[in-house]
């Protein structure tokens, strides 16, 4: 019987990793935000920094560890999207340049909120998992190219 389970996993888990991969024809039809190789760099090290920060933001809510949130959120926020350089924030289109300072927003909203005594886990959460919706969007309508 195990072994019947086993061959079922296998089965169905090449099936789905089959279907994840896209077709070697397939066109990606997003939207390119030419970059320089430096800018296209910095961008990526913004995106990993939202998805460390969003990991960990995420962790320490579900700790009630709020200290911890505003510790990694605060920093994350608006002041780090002063830190883009114009002339690189200038290539971008409106709609990606609006959702990265959205992202930057949020997590100063966060910031804000896990400083309250007050605050609440749930109410962090909500807010990540919106911000969330915007890395999702933004990866599924842009794609970084390099001049």
């Amino acid at each position: 019987m195990a072994k019947y389970r086993l061959l079922f996993v296998q089965i169905l888990l090449g099936f789905s990793f089959s279907t994840m991969v896209a077709p070697s024809h397939a066109e990606d039809t997003r939207q390119a935000i030419w970059l320089n190789a430096v800018e296209r760099e910095v961008l990526l090290i913004e995106m990993r920094n939202f998805l460390r920060g969003s990991q960990e933001v995420l962790d320490y809510a579900l700790k009630d560890d709020m200290a911890l949130v505003h510790r990694t959120a605060n920093p994350i926020g608006t002041k780090m999207l002063k830190n883009l350089p114009k002339e690189m924030t200038d290539k971008m289109p409106k709609s990606f340049y609006a959702m990265l300072k959205t992202l930057h927003y949020g997590f100063a909203e966060i910031a804000d909120i896990s400083k309250s005594p007050t605050a609440e886990s749930k109410v962090v959460l909500q807010k990540l998992a919106n911000m969330q919706k915007l890395c999702v969007g933004c990866h599924a309508n842009f794609q970084l190219k390099i001049k």
